[in-house]
């Protein structure tokens, strides 16, 4: 985090400008901090219905844009001048040992038990030892379940569909049929066929959608089938061949965007598809496109059948209570507040349609049609399967450094790769080989360093190869 160390002085002002709170600040006050922008308002009534049930504490709740947020919060930490909660879902199950090895949390409760109200609001196995939990004490919770939540979408513009003489109830369920309904977008419209982001990150949209048809990876393009990094792999390359020739076919609109201009060109009509994941309704409701106006489809697979499938692991964990709070007990009255499954948050989060929750009756709250859709989709047996979970294999790995590292080195690496081959209409073999040589060396390295100082650690680890890329994992008892 060396690159972040600017002045420090910039946090407080920066952050003065965003989000709202609940009103005066008597008594307690909680600063809350995430980068969720599109639901400032929500979390200002949020905050103002909470200090109405706790009169004794006033909610603060900040929400500023994701990069600035990325930037922000570790000078905030560097400074002292960190919230009480705060939002962070990088690295998804590793989470919690990331944040304990730069001493950013502090466990819920004070570190005590917790009650049994809570933790029966989960579905059995939500808390984990080395996910959420570790020596008797929980540092975190699911907040988003992780059978509807993530990416793998495909949304359909219905004026573009409709403009083409293409039905949105057919959507295309091939890679064949998405070719095929792109060379009819283009003849017949206007619009662009697929508005596809391709500056940094932002790429890994299309990309995951594309790759479930092909095999089964985590956001970090980790094969656990194989315990390796899979860039490299030919499911990967094959995924990635497909994505240049919709490019070289011009099916995919011109130009290194990012999510929001392609967004805002699907939104507006300039595109006719595009493939992001659960959070999107709520992004179009922002920019003025209803549900009515599009639809929600499964991810096209190749033309010779599914061969994989969207990944899901327990990587829901995302408010924690800063280690440099000294609220701990008004953050756990909030935090458990905020839980309740039949509470104000969990009913109008729902019902704003900002996403899923792991506590709460999803079906039962749920309106938005697309999110409705969404779910009839990902409730199909085998869209989602759930990823061998290493730290359940191997404990120690909870005191590991290892897979941190090996993904902590240029860790957009893998997206600069696609993102220059794509541009430069070359292969991705190469820099995906060195890549993946890299990233494997790394964690090869530090896991035999780290067991020569006493932790059962180990490649091993990380490979699970009776695993089906088409079937949850379960763990050997």
């Amino acid at each position: 985090m060396g690159r972040l160390a600017t002045a420090s002085l910039l946090v407080v002002p920066l952050l003065a400008a965003c989000g709202g709170g609940s009103g005066g600040s008597s008594g307690t006050v909680l600063k809350v901090w995430d980068y969720s922008a599109e639901q400032s308002d929500f979390h200002k009534k949020a905050a103002e219905e909470f200090h109405r049930q706790h009169p004794d504490i006033t909610v603060q709740w900040q929400s500023i844009a994701q990069d600035e947020y990325k930037r922000t919060l570790p000078l905030a930490f560097q400074s002292r001048q960190g919230p009480d909660v705060f939002y962070w879902s990088d690295n998804g199950p590793l989470a919690m040992s990331q944040l304990l090895g730069q001493k950013w949390i502090q466990p819920l409760n004070g570190g005590a038990s917790l009650p049994a109200n809570f933790t029966k609001r989960w579905p059995e196995g939500s808390f984990v030892d080395g996910v959420n939990r570790i020596d008797g004490k929980t540092y975190g919770f699911p907040l988003s379940e992780s059978t509807y939540w993530g990416p793998g979408y495909m949304f359909l513009n219905k004026k573009v569909f409709e403009q083409a003489g293409l039905d949105t109830a057919k959507p295309p369920t091939t890679w064949s049929e998405l070719k095929s309904a792109c060379a009819t977008i283009k003849e017949k419209t206007k619009a662009y066929c697929i508005a596809a982001p391709t500056k940094d990150v932002d790429l890994q949209r299309t990309f995951y959608a594309l790759a479930a048809g092909e095999y089964t990876v985590n956001d970090w393009f980790f094969d656990y089938k194989k315990g390796t990094f899979s860039l490299a792999e030919p499911q990967a390359q094959k995924v990635f061949a497909f994505i240049q020739e919709l490019k070289k076919d011009g099916y995919l609109a011109p130009g290194n965007n990012d999510k929001n201009f392609t967004r805002q060109q699907f939104a507006t009509g300039q595109a006719g598809i595009t493939m992001d994941g659960t959070w999107l309704p709520s992004v179009f409701k922002t920019l003025g496109l209803g549900s009515s106006d599009y639809s929600v489809a499964a991810h096209p697979v190749p033309d010779s059948g599914s061969q994989g499938a969207l990944w899901s692991q327990p990587d829901g964990n995302k408010y924690w209570v800063s280690a440099q709070s000294k609220q701990s007990k008004a953050a756990w009255t909030f935090l458990n507040w905020m839980t309740e499954p039949d509470g104000y948050f969990a009913k109008e989060y729902l019902k704003e349609g900002f996403g899923t929750l792991a506590f709460a009756d999803n079906a039962k709250y749920v309106k938005d049609p697309a999110m409705r859709q969404i779910m009839r989709i990902a409730d199909k047996p085998g869209y989602r399967v759930k990823l061998p979970l290493p730290v359940t294999k191997c404990p120690d790995l909870v005191k590991s450094t290892a897979y941190v590292k090996a993904i902590g080195e240029r860790p957009t690496w893998e997206y600069e790769a696609m993102a220059g081959a794509l541009s430069g209409d070359r292969s991705l073999k190469p820099e995906a080989e060195r890549i993946v040589a890299q990233r494997q060396k790394t964690l090869k390295d530090q896991l035999k360093k780290e067991a020569a100082q006493g932790l059962k650690v180990s490649l091993d680890c990380f490979t699970f190869p009776d695993w089906s890329y088409t079937a949850d994992h379960k763990a050997a008892k």
